[in-house]
């Protein structure tokens, strides 16, 4: 059985209401396209042969009056389509109108040429031609492809009675080859649009997960088949370790202790989306985090700084509502590193020198709830920020160091708004 309608598919997981519009849009746009290139060649070709024609009517005028009478209004529908109804119509009615009038002209030289030497082929190959380059949506082709064909056979029938049923045989046969290859270009069309639509959605997954693992501009170099690594002559790099975590672990579910890591650095990545600092990595409880780097930006020291006392204030104020016993331990150093993507697989964006050594001992050195930074890191700050001198401090590879301890922003006494927690108490 022939179902004279293409449907589209239901709106779901699979395919979007967004992609049915789309498609139908795209469908549109593809047969206007073919439309057009048409309309463009039979001008030309119908007036090269309405010239012949007119040169022919010295010898048989009566034979050839009626096809001059066609092609002269060919003409006329095609140079009106291009130089006017283009322009100017909107894009669904401009095609319907388009094969509504090319298949009115199919019939009316089909007519013409039934009389003259009993050939339908004209009707045949318009037909054919709409259901394979423009299969739409409904039953809009199917239901012209019927009233065109009945309409032929009609005329046929007065004017020629005797002809028997060797003409209304073709034009049948011609409507349900119709019918049936608009069904199938349109199936077509469809699987090849969602095959698309699906390997675009895949590849905006990948890009997702790759800008959320790597930073903006390495993500890119990655994307083009760049992998390089770079030296950078200042960057200012941050760990975070939190204290009590450990202790932590023998009071709850391995799920739980899980849950409230996910929590607390999720809160880290919002404070680090703020202030314009790159998160790193997470190596066990410890975060790491730079500016600087891969991209160079401006205050690079403050904003670390800021960032810093942001997760500080964000640690406590997240202990407080889960009633947990947890502080962070933050160390930040700036200075000239070396960063870039290595290896084959399992790829990361990490940082080597000496600079992410002395972030690291700060950090391994430091007090809970305390941000120890380097003398670099003091001279940067300490025109704008309350900083203390811890002295010398022996450091693990370093020796007797000098380091300072940030404690706030000059002129801010109270603590920085903290993001909204709506999770469950653990």
């Amino acid at each position: 059985m022939i179902h004279l309608a293409n449907h589209l598919p239901e709106p779901g997981a699979d395919f979007p209401t967004a992609w049915i519009d789309e498609f139908r849009k795209e469908l549109v746009h593809s047969a206007l396209r073919r439309a057009s290139i048409v309309a463009s060649t039979l001008i030309v070709i119908e007036a090269i042969l309405l010239g012949l024609d007119v040169y022919r009517m010295q010898t048989s005028p009566e034979d050839l009056r009626a096809l001059l009478i066609w092609r002269m209004a060919a003409l006329i529908f095609l140079l009106s389509y291009r130089l006017v109804f283009e322009k100017r119509m909107p894009e669904p009615w401009r095609l319907r109108y388009f094969l509504s009038f090319g298949m009115l002209l199919s019939c009316w030289i089909s007519a013409v040429l039934a009389g003259l030497s009993g050939d339908l082929s004209t009707f045949t190959i318009g037909a054919l031609g709409v259901a394979a380059s423009c299969p739409l949506p409904g039953r809009f082709n199917p239901v012209l492809f019927t009233v065109a064909g009945a309409a032929l056979m009609g005329w046929l029938f007065v004017h020629f009675p005797d002809a028997g049923p060797y003409w209304s045989s073709n034009i049948i046969a011609t409507c349900v080859i119709g019918i049936v290859i608009e069904r199938f270009t349109f199936q077509a069309a469809l699987r090849e649009f969602s095959q698309r639509k699906g390997i675009e959605r895949q590849r905006e997954r990948a890009d997702a997960l790759l800008y959320n693992v790597f930073p903006e501009s390495v993500a890119t170099s990655l994307k083009e088949g760049r992998r390089s690594v770079a030296s950078h002559g200042e960057v200012t790099i941050l760990f975070a370790d939190v204290v009590g975590f450990t202790q932590l672990s023998t009071r709850l579910l391995p799920s739980q202790l899980l849950d409230v890591l996910e929590q607390l650095f999720g809160l880290f990545d919002q404070c680090a989306a703020r202030h314009g600092v790159e998160k790193i990595k997470t190596i066990g409880d410890a975060y790491m985090a730079i500016c600087g780097a891969p991209v160079a930006t401006d205050r690079q020291v403050e904003r670390m700084a800021d960032f810093a006392l942001d997760i500080v204030q964000t640690c406590k104020a997240f202990s407080e509502q889960k009633h947990l016993e947890l502080a962070v331990r933050v160390g930040i150093h700036t200075g000239p590193v070396i960063a870039g993507v290595i290896g084959s697989s399992r790829l990361c964006y990490d940082l080597w020198g000496d600079s992410v050594n002395m972030a690291q001992r700060l950090e391994s050195q430091g007090e809970p709830n305390a941000i120890s930074v380097s003398e670099p890191v003091y001279f940067k700050l300490r025109d704008h920020f309350h900083l203390e001198d811890r002295g010398l401090i022996d450091l693990k590879g370093k020796g007797p160091t000098r380091t300072f301890v940030l404690r706030s922003r000059q002129g801010i006494t109270s603590k920085p708004e903290q993001p909204v927690d709506t999770s469950p108490t653990v």
